[in-house]
């Protein structure tokens, strides 16, 4: 897909991006500084928020791009199993709540309310919307804040399965979660992209690219 233009003003900042290329089937990080424009270009991109000067992809429809945000909170009234049901539900797709729920390796948890389960379960069923489509664009939104070791480590897992059949766009200023999970990196600056590179699979290298250090 391509980002010809994204152009989003509001009183004291501005967002201008222009013609980048994110090539099918890729993980790419999205980093910047806070205030760097990550939020409102993910906002943009996956249609939660309009434009309100231009915005122009090509090879993307809307309905094809998958948006979890940061803040999303599952009803922790509900049990694992009833949310899954619940979201299927109301979803335009379908799905098997036991394929979910092996997916997410909560099958153990399925009955249990969601107000009982731990950071990073109740973070995995943020999910249940990658399991009923194959999006073509899947945008995460700090997906690994707040998390355990054990839970980065099945999330990374959860991605790079469905990165063969998605593209993922992926927010966080957790750099060591990235560095071996995104092939490539857009970098923000001021409403900017600075500049775009491929992982070396190397936090130093990631840290040199970003902040422009030698070590």
């Amino acid at each position: 897909m391509k980002i010809k233009k994204i152009h989003h003003r509001y009183e004291k900042f501005e967002l201008e991006i222009e013609d980048i290329d994110i090539p099918q089937n890729t993980i790419v990080g999205l980093v910047g500084a806070n205030g760097a424009g990550k939020t409102t270009m993910m906002y943009l991109l996956s249609g939660i928020k309009r434009a309100n000067v231009a915005i122009q992809t090509d090879g993307i429809e809307k309905s094809e791009i998958l948006f979890i945000p940061s803040e999303l909170e599952p009803y922790d009234y509900l049990t694992v199993e009833e949310f899954v049901e619940v979201v299927i539900k109301y979803s335009k797709e379908k799905g098997k709540v036991e394929d979910i729920l092996q997916e997410l390796a909560l099958q153990e948890q399925r009955k249990k309310l969601i107000s009982d389960l731990s950071e990073g379960m109740r973070k995995k069923l943020n999910l249940v919307p990658m399991f009923l489509k194959s999006y073509q664009l899947i945008i995460l939104d700090e997906p690994f804040n707040s998390i355990d070791l054990e839970y980065v480590y099945q999330l990374k897992k959860i991605i790079r399965n469905k990165g063969m059949k998605s593209t993922f766009l992926i927010s966080s200023h957790i750099l060591e979660t990235l560095n071996d999970l995104c092939e490539r990196f857009i970098l923000l600056e001021n409403g900017k992209v600075k500049k775009t590179f491929l992982s070396q699979n190397s936090i130093k290298e990631l840290e040199k690219e970003i902040f422009d250090r030698a070590y």
